[in-house]
């Protein structure tokens, strides 16, 4: 599974503000995980891809490819400098944070995966798969996983509880189910009646969060299994659940965009903070609890102060800005789309790698050949030359025809208006990139 990194590799989003949001994915982002340390992220794409991200800087550090299809979930394994996928393409997938390539495969299904977990001590994958089915996998050894049955259709969601020696899941047969680890012993925690989303459960242990295709909010208590408190705030299904690290207040993802916040105690909303368009997916909070990260269909990942309720981000240097001639309109609208293409790609050469490779030089460069970059296989092998033509096919036609045999997502501009401005901002910028190194070689 070579990673599938293209010189222009970069998502076109216009109208999307770099200095407030972790842009970087080909399309809607369906999860983010936060470091103990609080210091990265990590998203999972419909474009194929795991990204770990810089949260300080903004920036992309490592584009991680594995899977065969869009990747639903993903979660970093507790102070070992690892990490698990899960995705459309039926697998499970060890990672080591910073590099390209998956370490194993833990585990497939038969389907889709909705959800990955991970126990509490870092021993144990749990993964929730649309063929009915819960799979655990120990992260040493190659032991075969423990298939769970019960559920009588896809299942949606699964958790370890606090102590590791349980794990909960949900899915559309409205059910939530409590499993030994130990032995497979699988009963009927609650019964909602429709689909459930997602779960979640207090620092504490004693409350699940539990969120439903049928608007509502849920909270139970834990060793009763009773029903504590039925909230609606949404007036749309409710997607994605976090909780605050002190276990005081937790948020809620909806179809419409909105994120609720709500006291864990007694349920009241709290506040409601608006700036996705479309389902938001996945939420989480920093270890701190000052900042939630919020990721959906739009493929944006914004951070929030909690404090303020606003976006937060960056505020990059004029030196980022890339150049523009004076007056020169079409150039000016290139790099506007190659704003977000800036995350992952420099100009400049010591700009130095990012999650892509630098850009200078590329024109008329054969693909696959910036040295000291970690190509995949169809890169390092193909005969192509990237020039106008060929640059301008990968956002046309997208890249298995341009080359052959990539994993690399679907990423495309189908307005000619905007190739041509990206391509020419490309040659202005380049071009004024090679005069100021020639310059600076002359100093």
């Amino acid at each position: 599974m070579a990673p599938v990194l293209l010189a222009l590799l970069c998502v076109l989003l216009p109208h999307a503000p770099a200095d407030a949001e972790l842009i970087g994915h080909g399309g809607p982002v369906h999860a983010v995980a936060v470091s103990d340390d609080g210091e990265t992220a990590l998203t999972a794409g419909f474009d194929y891809s795991v990204i770990h991200w810089d949260l300080a800087a903004e920036n992309a550090r490592t584009l991680m490819y594995g899977h065969d299809a869009a990747v639903s979930d993903v979660a970093f394994i507790r102070q070992t400098g690892r990490a698990v996928s899960g995705g459309n393409d039926g697998a499970v997938y060890l990672w080591r944070i910073g590099e390209t390539e998956p370490l194993r495969v833990l585990h497939r299904h038969d389907g889709n995966v909705s959800a990955v977990a991970v126990s509490p001590d870092g021993k144990l994958i749990a993964s929730a798969g649309f063929d009915g089915m819960v799979r655990i996998s120990p992260v040493a050894g190659d032991a075969a996983p423990m298939v769970l049955k019960g559920h009588a259709g896809p299942v949606n969601e699964v958790l370890f509880t606090r102590a590791g020696e349980q794990l909960l899941s949900a899915g559309y047969d409205g059910t939530i189910r409590l499993w030994t680890t130990a032995t497979q012993a699988g009963e009927l925690f609650a019964e909602i009646g429709l689909p459930v989303n997602r779960l979640s459960i207090s620092p504490d242990g004693k409350t699940l969060v539990v969120a439903g295709t049928d608007e509502a909010v849920r909270l139970f208590d834990t060793e009763s299994r009773a029903e504590r408190r039925f909230m609606l705030g949404h007036e749309a299904p409710v997607l994605s659940i976090a909780i605050t690290p002190d276990g005081k207040r937790f948020a809620t993802g909806g179809a419409r965009g909105q994120i609720v916040f709500w006291s864990l105690a007694d349920g009241r909303p709290l506040k409601t903070l608006r700036g996705h368009k479309g389902p938001v997916w996945s939420v989480i909070f920093t270890p701190g609890g000052s900042q939630l990260l919020s990721a959906g269909r739009d493929g944006r990942v914004i951070r929030w102060d909690l404090e303020t309720g606003s976006q937060i981000g960056a505020r990059h240097s004029e030196d980022d800005t890339p150049y523009v001639p004076p007056g020169d309109a079409l150039a000016a609208r290139g790099a506007k789309l190659f704003g977000t293409c800036a995350v992952c790609h420099t100009l400049t050469p010591d700009g130095g790698h990012r999650a892509g490779p630098t850009l200078y030089g590329v024109f008329d460069r054969r693909v696959g050949t910036v040295a000291g970059y970690p190509y995949s296989k169809a890169l390092r092998e193909s005969d192509i030359i990237w020039n106008e033509d060929t640059i301008g096919a990968l956002f046309e036609k997208g890249p298995q025809h341009v080359v052959p045999g990539t994993k690399m997502p679907l990423q495309r501009l189908r307005s000619s208006e905007d190739r041509r401005a990206l391509l020419h901002f490309l040659r202005q910028a380049l071009a004024f990139a090679e005069r100021q190194a020639e310059q600076n070689k002359g100093e």
